[in-house]
Protein backbone atom coordinates (compact mmCIF):
# COMPACT_ATOMS: atom_id res chain seq x y z
CA UNK A 1 0.00 0.00 0.00
CA UNK A 2 1.10 3.28 -0.94
CA UNK A 3 1.84 6.40 1.62
CA UNK A 4 -1.00 8.22 -0.53
CA UNK A 5 -3.60 5.14 -0.27
CA UNK A 6 -2.62 4.87 3.33
CA UNK A 7 -3.40 8.63 3.32
CA UNK A 8 -6.88 8.30 1.79
CA UNK A 9 -8.60 5.60 3.98
CA UNK A 10 -7.21 7.00 7.05
CA UNK A 11 -8.91 10.46 6.07
CA UNK A 12 -11.90 8.09 5.17
CA UNK A 13 -11.82 6.68 8.57
CA UNK A 14 -11.42 9.95 10.46
CA UNK A 15 -14.26 11.55 8.69
CA UNK A 16 -16.75 8.73 9.25
CA UNK A 17 -16.04 8.98 12.74
CA UNK A 18 -16.13 13.03 12.58
CA UNK A 19 -19.41 12.51 11.04
CA UNK A 20 -20.97 10.20 12.91
CA UNK A 21 -20.06 11.97 16.26
CA UNK A 22 -21.53 15.22 14.92
CA UNK A 23 -24.76 14.06 14.16
CA UNK A 24 -25.05 12.43 18.14
CA UNK A 25 -23.88 15.44 19.65
CA UNK A 26 -25.62 18.32 17.31
CA UNK A 27 -28.89 15.91 17.97
CA UNK A 28 -28.31 14.67 21.74
CA UNK A 29 -26.41 17.77 23.43
CA UNK A 30 -27.25 20.88 20.63
CA UNK A 31 -23.57 21.25 20.12
CA UNK A 32 -21.55 20.94 17.44
CA UNK A 33 -18.79 18.60 17.81
CA UNK A 34 -15.60 21.10 17.38
CA UNK A 35 -17.62 23.17 20.25
CA UNK A 36 -17.20 19.67 23.09
CA UNK A 37 -13.56 19.10 21.73
CA UNK A 38 -12.64 22.64 22.64
CA UNK A 39 -14.32 22.52 25.52
CA UNK A 40 -12.59 18.56 26.45
CA UNK A 41 -8.94 19.92 27.36
CA UNK A 42 -11.31 21.68 30.39
CA UNK A 43 -12.72 18.53 31.02
CA UNK A 44 -9.25 16.46 31.67
CA UNK A 45 -7.34 18.97 32.94
CA UNK A 46 -9.52 21.21 35.02
CA UNK A 47 -8.15 24.83 34.91
CA UNK A 48 -6.47 26.17 32.24
CA UNK A 49 -5.33 29.25 31.29
CA UNK A 50 -6.07 30.84 27.20
CA UNK A 51 -2.29 30.08 26.11
CA UNK A 52 -2.60 26.15 27.78
CA UNK A 53 -6.00 25.81 25.99
CA UNK A 54 -5.08 27.23 22.39
CA UNK A 55 -1.95 24.63 22.71
CA UNK A 56 -4.14 21.61 23.50
CA UNK A 57 -6.36 22.64 20.76
CA UNK A 58 -3.35 22.92 18.19
CA UNK A 59 -5.28 26.67 17.95
CA UNK A 60 -4.24 30.28 17.72
CA UNK A 61 -4.58 32.35 21.38
CA UNK A 62 -6.38 34.92 19.30
CA UNK A 63 -8.53 31.81 18.38
CA UNK A 64 -9.72 30.70 21.33
CA UNK A 65 -10.40 34.42 22.97
CA UNK A 66 -12.32 34.84 20.34
CA UNK A 67 -14.56 31.04 21.14
CA UNK A 68 -14.65 31.46 24.59
CA UNK A 69 -17.65 34.27 24.89
CA UNK A 70 -19.94 31.78 23.38
CA UNK A 71 -19.03 29.27 25.73
CA UNK A 72 -19.15 31.87 28.79
CA UNK A 73 -22.41 32.93 27.45
CA UNK A 74 -23.80 29.31 27.40
CA UNK A 75 -22.39 29.27 31.02
CA UNK A 76 -20.31 26.17 29.90
CA UNK A 77 -17.26 27.79 30.57
CA UNK A 78 -16.06 30.45 33.39
CA UNK A 79 -13.17 32.85 32.49
CA UNK A 80 -11.56 34.82 35.26
CA UNK A 81 -8.53 36.85 35.61
CA UNK A 82 -6.11 35.61 38.35
CA UNK A 83 -5.46 38.44 41.20
CA UNK A 84 -2.50 40.73 40.37
CA UNK A 85 -2.53 39.14 36.79
CA UNK A 86 -4.95 41.43 34.69
CA UNK A 87 -3.50 39.95 31.48
CA UNK A 88 -4.35 36.36 32.22
CA UNK A 89 -7.43 34.38 31.49
CA UNK A 90 -8.04 31.30 33.92
CA UNK A 91 -10.89 29.05 31.90
CA UNK A 92 -12.32 26.36 34.06
CA UNK A 93 -15.91 24.03 33.27
CA UNK A 94 -18.76 25.37 34.99
CA UNK A 95 -20.85 23.18 36.50
CA UNK A 96 -23.42 22.56 33.68
CA UNK A 97 -20.21 22.26 31.14
CA UNK A 98 -18.34 19.25 33.01
CA UNK A 99 -21.97 17.79 32.95
CA UNK A 100 -22.26 18.32 29.21
CA UNK A 101 -18.77 17.16 28.58
CA UNK A 102 -18.71 14.12 30.91
CA UNK A 103 -22.62 12.73 29.33
CA UNK A 104 -21.30 13.43 25.63
CA UNK A 105 -18.16 11.82 25.98
CA UNK A 106 -19.87 8.83 27.24
CA UNK A 107 -22.15 9.14 24.60
CA UNK A 108 -19.54 8.88 21.94
CA UNK A 109 -18.02 6.18 23.45
CA UNK A 110 -21.43 3.87 23.23
CA UNK A 111 -22.25 5.68 19.52
CA UNK A 112 -19.08 3.75 18.57
CA UNK A 113 -19.57 0.58 20.20
CA UNK A 114 -22.80 0.69 18.31
CA UNK A 115 -20.66 1.60 15.39
CA UNK A 116 -18.81 -1.31 15.71
CA UNK A 117 -21.37 -4.13 16.37
CA UNK A 118 -20.24 -7.23 14.90
CA UNK A 119 -16.07 -6.49 14.64
CA UNK A 120 -14.57 -9.22 16.30
CA UNK A 121 -12.90 -8.11 19.85
CA UNK A 122 -9.58 -9.66 18.64
CA UNK A 123 -9.62 -7.47 15.56
CA UNK A 124 -10.70 -4.41 17.34
CA UNK A 125 -7.60 -5.55 20.44
CA UNK A 126 -5.38 -5.73 17.12
CA UNK A 127 -6.52 -2.30 15.64
CA UNK A 128 -6.33 -0.63 19.06
CA UNK A 129 -2.44 -2.05 19.27
CA UNK A 130 -1.55 -0.43 15.67
CA UNK A 131 -3.66 2.91 16.30
CA UNK A 132 -1.11 3.17 19.55
CA UNK A 133 1.94 2.09 17.56
CA UNK A 134 1.24 4.29 14.19
CA UNK A 135 0.03 7.31 16.72
CA UNK A 136 3.95 6.68 18.40
CA UNK A 137 5.82 6.41 15.61
CA UNK A 138 4.04 10.04 13.47
CA UNK A 139 4.68 11.93 16.72
CA UNK A 140 8.51 10.71 16.71
CA UNK A 141 9.05 11.32 13.88
CA UNK A 142 7.62 14.54 13.37
CA UNK A 143 8.93 15.75 16.26
CA UNK A 144 12.62 14.53 14.89
CA UNK A 145 11.51 16.05 11.38
CA UNK A 146 10.84 19.38 13.05
CA UNK A 147 13.86 19.49 15.01
CA UNK A 148 16.03 18.45 11.77
CA UNK A 149 14.08 22.07 10.42
CA UNK A 150 14.88 24.01 12.73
Amino acid sequence: MSATELARALHALVGELDAAAEEVVRAEFGVTHSQLSFMMPLFIHGELDVTSLAAMNRVSVAAVSKRVGWFVGRDLIQAEHPAGDAKRVVLTLTGEGRRLARTASARLTRGLDELLVGWPEERRSVFMELVVDVTETIHANRDNAVMETA
